[in-house]
């Protein structure tokens, strides 16, 4: 087996990898996009027009007008797709992070009795857990992704508390505070349709970014800036890794 700053490290690469993907394809994407919408835009045709849509059992047709198609476009190049590669792009680092913390938590199992105000220390595991396993590495397995699931249950904050606990991130960086509101953004989105409620104002604060009743405002630059934040915390858990868990030099030969 690799040493554990590599496999880190490989997660990291994996997870930079998508999110530029992630970018680019929207670089690609909204230039043939604005194209599409051009006729759309000039088009004096009121009539509506049939477009087939998915259904269960059997196909169906809804109808638009050709202003009602360049609304459709207007809305997911202004904000749409932003929105939606977005909440893809926080499950992703959200399944990166939980990736390292299982690979170093499996190396260093000790590390199972670490706690952070919101997230409690792992101290006991139920009796089915350890009697329906075949080994003891098994049985340590399913502690480690029992526990783990129920770190991520916690709020953004104090899930990020015990990751840095864990990986031994000491040095502040803006980056995870810009990370508490992109995640108060993507809960929004996905349970609010984007309305500012007193909750995202609690998640978000001190970066909230609007009031009450407002609507967020997610474009291009808020994507870009969320696709660097997210690297850049990637690249600290990478960073620190390497220190805190360095890959030992063989000893030469005598």
């Amino acid at each position: 087996m690799r040493p554990l700053a590599l496999r880190i490290a490989a997660i990291q690469i994996q997870l930079v990898r998508e999110l530029n993907d992630s970018h680019i394809f929207l670089s690609q994407a909204a230039p043939v996009l604005k194209d599409a919408r051009e006729p759309f835009a000039s088009s004096t045709h009121e009539e509506d027009r049939k477009y087939f849509v998915p259904a269960l059992g059997k196909s169906k047709i809804a109808q638009r007008t050709d202003q009602e198609l360049k609304a459709i476009y207007d809305r997911f190049l202004s904000s749409g797709l932003f929105e939606a590669f977005l909440v893809a792009s926080i499950s992703a680092f959200e399944a990166f992070l939980l990736k390292v913390l299982r690979e170093i938590i499996s190396e260093y199992p000790g590390k199972l009795s670490i706690s952070v105000p919101g997230v409690s220390a792992c101290k006991t595991a139920p009796i089915s857990t350890i009697f329906d396993a075949s080994s003891l590495e098994e049985a340590q397995e399913a502690v480690i992704a029992e526990h783990l699931s129920g770190v991520f249950y916690a709020q953004p904050k104090a899930y990020l508390d015990y990751a840095k606990k864990i990986i031994g991130i000491e040095e502040p960086d803006d980056a995870f505070e810009q990370y508490l509101e992109m995640k108060a953004t993507r809960d929004l989105l996905v349970h609010s349709d984007g309305v500012i409620n007193s909750v995202y104002l609690a998640k978000a604060e001190p970066n909230a970014r609007g009031n009450i009743g407002q609507r967020l405002v997610v474009d291009g630059n808020y994507f870009e800036n969320s696709i660097a934040a997210l690297k850049r915390i990637a690249g600290i858990i990478k960073r620190d890794s390497e220190g805190n868990f360095p890959v030992r030099k063989k000893e030469p030969k005598a």
